[in-house]
């Protein structure tokens, strides 16, 4: 069992210097610890940009019981870490990050206590268990998967450097609404890359929306340019816009109308349109006539928790002049460019870029209804008054839960793309090495054409319209052009 600690870490001779003096104590447990720190942010993105790392005593404590005992020998003793103090219960979990000496890249550490590698085995078998019917799209996590890790290492500290030495070069969280720390961000990809050349493969389906999480989707763009399959380039064909693309099909009524008698469906989210006393009065015809290749919400699988939403009464016809504004511009992929005119034209504000664009996009997705009054929601605003009908059904939605919006259309893309279209590709082409990074499948230059009209049939019959997709191969000189890239824009500053 390998966990990872800092590479400048020599955790024996601190210990040995400064022993603890609580017992139980197992220096596997220490470390474990300390992997949290860098491990946490690789399954949760939202997190990455944070300084201090929150770590959930409730869960800690199933695997370490005097965890806080640790945490404190950590903290106070060996000063390895730091604490912002600050938890608010059923809320917040107090933050932890390492002192800045050891937020280095990583290295493996072989957990060898019998007893405490059998606990780490319980979850890591639980996530085997969780992807156990998925082996078409698993199975090609093998030895054939390689990341030029050297390569890899050398281009993160050259970035590194770049972006220490400038700090216009910094990303922008536009969640958080601060920037990026270069350091946290070359840790956590290095740290990726190590896992994936250690073939210590972290795959997952989670119960939230179904995504199927593995070593790729946690790791940066950025670098999986250095992957190869079998000594072979990869191509990653991405939908284009695919939020607003899914959204499409929700401004579908057959896509509402629940149809019984689905198989395999048991926590099928259920939505209508119409009160229960209405649907009842739809003829059985009516229901036949409804297009099966368009997707419909009986097929979706959503957690439980949300297992009847009720949307009340559309006072019009769901398909009106306004809804095909919206769906001509996504599907024509000109969307972004209409909106960015937009928030120009209304708010006398210009966007830097297509991100700034689609951040205010997600905004209008995914945040809830009563933040259109905030001042920094004119984007949302300039939205509603641009497309009124569809700004509707999307806070219909979001009514009762800010959440269920971008969560049903996570759900949507995840039985799409792994359900449908993985599942299709494997029957047809069982050869064909396929990868799904959430809205994207990536395989080899044999099988790339094949793959692209697969997507391309399915999410048309799915969805309704075809997509727009980007084919882009993953290749070292992608990562050349990054660095040059950032020393082009240090020179422009200088």
């Amino acid at each position: 069992m390998r966990i990872y600690i800092p590479e400048n870490l020599d955790i024996f001779e601190l210990t040995h210097n400064n022993p603890p003096t609580f017992k139980p104590y197992k220096l596997d447990k220490l470390c474990y610890i300390l992997n949290l720190i860098n491990a946490i942010p690789l399954m949760d993105k939202d997190i990455q940009g944070e300084d201090f790392i929150p770590i959930n005593a409730k869960k800690l404590q199933d695997k370490i019981q005097n965890y806080k005992q640790y945490l404190d020998y950590l903290e106070l003793d060996l000063k390895i870490i730091e604490s912002d103090n600050h938890y608010v219960v059923g809320e917040k979990s107090k933050g932890y990050r390492l002192i800045e000496k050891y937020r280095t890249p990583v290295k493996p550490f072989q957990v060898v206590d019998f007893t405490f590698r059998k606990k780490l085995k319980v979850e890591k078998n639980c996530k085997q268990e969780s992807v156990k019917h998925l082996d078409f799209a698993t199975k090609w996590f093998n030895d054939k998967l390689q990341i030029d890790y050297d390569y890899v290492n050398a281009f993160l500290r050259e970035e590194h450097l770049l972006k220490m030495q400038d700090r216009s070069l910094w990303e922008y969280d536009r969640i958080r609404k601060k920037q990026k720390h270069p350091t946290n961000q070359m840790i956590h990809a290095q740290m990726s890359a190590q896992r994936l050349k250690c073939k210590d493969y972290n795959l997952m389906l989670d119960d939230n929306v179904y995504r199927l999480h593995t070593n790729l989707t946690n790791m940066p763009s950025r670098i999986r340019n250095a992957i190869t399959y079998d000594g072979q380039k990869l191509y990653s064909l991405d939908i284009k816009n695919s939020q607003p693309y899914i959204s499409t099909v929700l401004l579908s009524r057959d896509f509402w109308i629940e149809q019984k008698n689905e198989p395999n469906t048991p926590n099928a989210l259920s939505i209508s349109f119409r009160e229960p006393q209405s649907r009842k009065s739809l003829s059985f015809n009516k229901l036949n006539d409804i297009n099966n290749k368009i997707l419909n919400i009986s097929h979706i699988k959503i957690h439980s928790n949300d297992n009847y939403i009720m949307l009340g009464e559309i006072p019009q016809s769901l398909i009106d002049n306004e809804f095909q504004h919206y769906i001509d511009l996504v599907v024509s992929g000109k969307l972004y460019e209409f909106l960015e005119q937009a928030f120009q034209k209304e708010l006398c504000i210009h966007l830097k870029d297509r991100k700034e664009v689609k951040a205010a996009v997600f905004q209008v997705l995914f945040t809830a209804n009563q933040f259109k009054g905030q001042v920094e929601a004119a984007p949302k605003r300039v939205f509603e008054k641009m497309f009124k009908e569809v700004y509707d059904v999307f806070a219909k939605i979001k009514s009762k839960d800010k959440t269920l919006l971008p969560r049903l259309l996570q759900s949507i893309e995840s039985h799409l793309m792994i359900n449908v279209i993985a599942k299709r590709i494997a029957e047809e082409y069982p050869n064909a090495p396929i990868y799904t990074i959430h809205d994207s499948i990536t395989t080899t230059e044999e099988y790339v054409d094949a793959v692209e009209q697969i997507m391309i049939e399915e999410l048309s019959k799915a969805i309704g319209h075809p997509p727009k997709i980007a084919r882009e191969v993953w290749c070292k000189s992608n990562m050349v052009k990054h660095l040059e890239t950032l020393k082009k824009k240090t020179k422009a500053v200088a």
